[in-house]
């Protein structure tokens, strides 16, 4: 079988049933694609390919055969798994889907085949070079200006790069700062996390967030369940992969069923920031903010919060203070003595639930969970505007613990 890649021998590519597959030394190499999806746009944007190895007819894991190649070995099943995947590339409806593949490490070491040479390769079968994701692993063992290198090189030969699997043990922010990736791929591990952590699912929006104000889409991988699904949706990632979407398989399509499941993930309004009864606790926070507003001290109304989860009152006046003691519930911590526990005269006004509570007066507001200053425990805080007859206009707010 003709084909045009550089490096290729053809005699180790061959066609069963329209589908190519490969040779590499005792190991068939075959071709399999998983979508990837954008919840906004609400149909599959791109595929990933991946490679499945057989030795001797049994499945081989891919992973333990790249791991035992080095140098040129390494190269030339890269370059072999790079050929097969644009041989079998799937017809869709659009044609214009991204296509993701690896790149081993040494293939960026040694570079013996330029970006021209590859825009060429990919123009003989009417793929234009914004077509490709590169994907290189986070913790490659690269140094940076090999990696550099190769990345403007293929940058700006119209070639998109991607960060694979970062998160993964120690990752390199430095290198997302370096590479400046078009997308980033976080590594399976941390939407498993998010599922089975409460902590962990907190903080998985402010990584997606943060690698988002860096300049990359970000791409949330090993998405199993819904439940996963729903997390990286309301985290704001802009693309989706895993099983829940499709497994691997030689054929994609944007199937009615892969649809359906993508609608239903954007027709969920988002999880609530208070995991239990946080109507009730707006309602009770509404109560002392009226109570207070009437005249009745903080200290009174403090006592009279049953709920366990309430630890505490306090007023902040119109220049961000704090005014007086705080209002401590039954249920605060008492008798902890530590740097950071009085807040007597502290000044609140870089806090979001006071700005935001005098930029529209009235309104109740809530913040995300966070890590309280003075308790040292995660909490989040309602705070809202009034008038009050002593102090005038000031901010009432009430801290309510978060599970986790």
């Amino acid at each position: 079988m003709n084909h045009p890649f550089s490096l290729v021998p053809p005699e180790l590519i061959a066609r069963t049933d329209g589908i190519a597959h490969g040779r590499f030394r005792e190991f068939t190499c075959r071709s399999a694609f998983q979508p990837i999806v954008s919840p906004a746009l609400m149909r599959m944007v791109g595929m990933e390919a991946l490679l499945r190895i057989d030795r001797d007819g049994a499945p081989a894991d891919t992973g333990i055969f790249f791991d035992g190649l080095a140098g040129n070995d390494a190269v030339d099943a890269c370059r072999l798994a790079r050929a097969l995947h644009i041989l079998n590339l799937p017809l869709t409806e659009r044609e214009n889907e991204w296509l993701f593949v690896n790149v081993h490490p040494e293939s960026i070491r040694q570079r013996r085949v330029s970006a021209a040479t590859m825009v060429t390769e990919l123009a003989s079968y009417g793929l234009a070079p914004q077509r490709l994701v590169l994907e290189i692993v986070e913790s490659a063992p690269l140094a940076d200006d090999e990696l550099a290198d190769f990345v403007a090189e293929y940058r700006d030969a119209g070639f998109r790069i991607a960060i694979d699997d970062f998160g993964a043990g120690a990752s390199n922010y430095d290198r997302v700062l370096n590479v400046h990736p078009d997308i980033i791929k976080l590594d399976r591990t941390l939407i498993a996390n998010a599922a089975a952590s409460t902590r962990a699912r907190r903080l998985f929006p402010h990584m997606v967030a943060l690698l988002r104000e860096a300049g990359s889409l970000v791409l949330v991988e090993g998405i199993e369940t819904e439940e996963q699904a729903h997390i990286a949706v309301d985290a704001d990632a802009e693309l989706l992969q895993g099983w829940y979407f499709g497994r691997p398989a030689t054929q994609l399509s944007d199937t009615e069923e892969l649809q359906g499941r993508i609608g239903k993930l954007m027709g969920r309004p988002g999880a609530t920031r208070l995991r239990n009864d946080s109507e009730r606790f707006r309602g009770r926070f509404l109560d002392a903010w009226s109570a207070f507003r009437n005249g009745t001290p903080l200290d009174v109304i403090a006592q009279g919060i049953l709920e366990p989860q309430v630890t505490r009152l306090y007023a902040i006046d119109n220049a961000g203070y704090q005014i007086g003691d705080t209002a401590f519930t039954r249920h605060a911590l008492r008798g902890v003595s530590h740097p950071l526990s009085d807040s007597t005269g502290a000044c609140w006004a870089r806090r979001h639930y006071f700005r935001h509570a005098m930029e529209q007066p009235g309104r109740i507001q809530l913040t995300r969970p966070y890590l309280s200053l003075t308790e040292q425990r995660l909490c989040a805080t309602f705070s809202c505007a009034t008038s009050h007859p002593q102090y005038g206009q000031c901010v009432v707010c009430m801290d309510v613990l978060v599970d986790g």
